[in-house]
């Protein structure tokens, strides 16, 4: 199978896979707690509370953590993926072919990023859903297997970009089939929530919440 050939089944599959799927008769909560999936075009990642349903983020991704802890709010957003790519494109005008062909190979180490929020519609583009609250404690439990936290539970922070994000090393390997968009989708998949198979994209993700 040539170069085009592979392309084309790997837009195909993807295809395909975003658009079967998983946990098929969930439905919005009625009362509960509400989330947001940001997507900017190509990536996506979660906004979630600070505090809600007797979880406590704001003491496992501390202000402390951040150059200026008064930037610390009510909301934290965040996205997974491939550690260089992370730290050598703080912008899309700083994206190079070598560093996006070097992730889509496959990374050999990873990042979660973390941005602390006074409020959800500081972020670009986002849709909201309502969680029950063991769907929001399901999704809490599947978020924190991802940052690698020491002996002592505590993690260690890196520079973000400004002075109100800050990264984290975080387990996991990035690569075509596992991007952070895979990611988001197994983070939602895990609680429970509806969405695609395999979703490489964020076009994906996001067409399940219209």
């Amino acid at each position: 199978m040539g170069p085009l050939a592979l392309i084309a089944a790997y837009l195909l599959a993807a295809l395909i896979g975003g658009h079967v799927p998983v946990n098929r008769d969930w439905q919005p909560a009625a009362d509960g707690v509400v989330i947001y999936i940001t997507d900017n075009g190509w990536h996506t990642g979660l906004i979630l509370p600070t505090r809600a349903a007797d979880v406590d983020l704001g003491r496992v991704f501390q202000a402390s953590d951040l150059p200026d802890p008064s930037k610390a709010g009510g909301w934290l957003v965040f996205g997974w993926g491939d550690r260089e790519f992370y730290l050598n494109t703080p912008t899309w005008a700083d994206l190079r072919p070598a560093t996006a062909l070097s992730a889509f190979i496959g990374s050999g180490e990873t990042l979660l990023h973390v941005d602390h929020l006074q409020h959800p519609n500081q972020v670009y583009a986002s849709r909201a859903i309502r969680l029950s609250r063991e769907e929001y404690q399901r999704l809490i439990h599947a978020l924190l297997k991802t940052p690698k936290f020491d002996r002592a539970g505590n993690l260690q922070s890196m520079q973000g970009y400004g002075s109100e994000d800050v990264f984290y090393p975080a387990y996991g390997r990035y690569n075509m089939f596992r991007t952070c968009n895979v990611w988001t989708r197994d983070i939602l998949a895990e609680a429970g929530i509806r969405v695609g198979l395999w979703t490489p994209f964020s076009g994906g993700v996001m067409h399940w919440f219209e």
